[in-house]
């Protein structure tokens, strides 16, 4: 099994969270991450120093960019349930490459037929 690892997990993870650590250090193998979450965890204002740690563990990941595919699902999604577009971005990346996502957040890709993990529960 692939995991999908969504941007909130990434950030628990990057705050010392036990359950974000446990799942990503045991999974790391098997995890990737879209480009929307390389963009959304990297947006925060670090210094130099925490950037480059940051940017050299998300390249742990397998990090898969936004295809054409992968917006024409998002676009789909939007229009029906009118979710954010990265939360539709990052969706429709597991969606494409059928990975498992893994989030806290289920509720914002209830709309999406896929296999959802919450290593909180």
């Amino acid at each position: 099994m692939r995991y999908l690892i969504d941007t909130n997990i990434i950030i628990y993870y990057l705050n010392g969270d036990k359950q974000a650590i446990s799942f990503i250090d045991t999974n790391l193998h098997q995890c990737a991450i879209s480009t929307i979450t390389y963009l959304e965890v990297l947006v925060f204002p670090y210094s130099d120093t925490e950037d480059k740690k940051i940017r050299k563990f998300l390249e742990l990941f397998t990090i898969y960019d936004v295809s054409r595919n992968i917006i024409d699902r998002a676009i789909q999604s939007y229009r029906t349930k009118k979710i954010k577009m990265a939360d539709n971005l990052i969706g429709a990346t597991a969606k494409v490459h059928n990975l498992s996502l893994v989030t806290r957040n289920v509720s914002d890709f209830a709309y999406i037929d896929l296999e959802i993990i919450n290593p909180y529960t």
